[in-house]
């Protein structure tokens, strides 16, 4: 069973690591019952590209993305957020030399956010959500290209994932000095992050080993292992218990979407 995986964006791109670390344990609980398994990086893409080949069943067999209608209609998820949904709750990362725009007594609802732009890659479902939102949106062809467009001030923030902004900003420190993560807010909407398998007999094979596998690790307690080992230092580093929370809706998700099963949901408060 072959499960090919997009490759990292650029050389200093490790936002996926964690999620094939949860996908190689899920297989290897599996391999009893499934047999042997290949997990490896085909090309780089795009994530919308990733989607494009994934539905036409060339040179991807899973890709790990938050969901979005079109995708729920024509690929196959397990409806388990890879990452808890620990990536719905974005810092913003700023300029240095703003944080002071940025305080408590600046800050005090979703209305004075509104008056802020926000970077984000163009085609991501999160663009989508902000304006739903009435939020202010600045589109980026690349990811790369984000963090240059923060620095020569083109929009505001960049919104980020806790589970990616660390990493991020301490690669890009010594040629982009000025990148910094805003102290006292967290913006937070439900995005769960999915596998998502081609809707192909081959496909459901992949899709339901997968889901098989990440099942026994929700039981057997490696799945929050795992989380913890990537997810906990971030968690504090970014002194998530403490930072303001607001909150938006995201009209994108339908009724399938598992929030009843709490074990598959980081709370700031609740931790892991």
């Amino acid at each position: 069973m072959r499960y090919i995986t997009n490759a990292p964006e650029s050389e200093s791109d490790v936002r996926y690591l964690y999620h094939w670390e949860i996908l190689r344990t899920a297989l290897e609980k599996t391999r009893a019952t499934w047999g042997p398994f290949e997990l490896k990086a085909g090309p780089r893409m795009t994530e919308n590209r990733q989607a494009f080949e994934l539905k036409a069943g060339r040179s991807l067999t899973v890709m790990c993305l938050s969901t979005k209608p079109d995708m729920e209609a024509t690929l196959l998820p397990v409806r388990i957020p890879v990452d808890k949904n620990l990536g719905g709750y974005c810092v913003f990362l700023i300029r240095a030399e703003d944080q002071p725009r940025f305080t408590p007594e600046r800050i005090r609802s979703l209305d004075d956010l509104r008056k802020l732009t926000f970077g984000l890659g163009y085609g991501w479902i999160d663009v989508d959500i902000l304006r739903h939102n009435r939020l202010q949106v600045v589109t980026g062809s690349s990811y790369e290209g984000l963090f240059t467009m923060l620095v020569n001030r083109r929009f505001d923030a960049f919104l980020r994932a806790t589970v990616e902004v660390l990493e991020e900003v301490d690669q890009r420190k010594p040629t982009q000095p000025s990148l910094h993560i805003e102290e006292n807010f967290l913006l937070y909407y439900p995005l769960p992050m999915y596998f998502w398998f081609p809707r192909t007999a081959e496909g459901e094979r992949l899709q339901r080993r997968a889901r098989e596998g990440m099942m026994a690790m929700i039981r057997d307690g490696s799945f929050d292992h795992i989380f913890r080992k990537h997810q906990q230092s971030k968690i504090d580093r970014l002194h998530l218990k403490r930072r303001k929370i607001f909150r938006i809706e995201n009209p994108f998700l339908g009724p399938e979407t598992p929030f009843a099963d709490k074990r598959l949901w980081y709370d700031p408060l609740a931790g892991p």
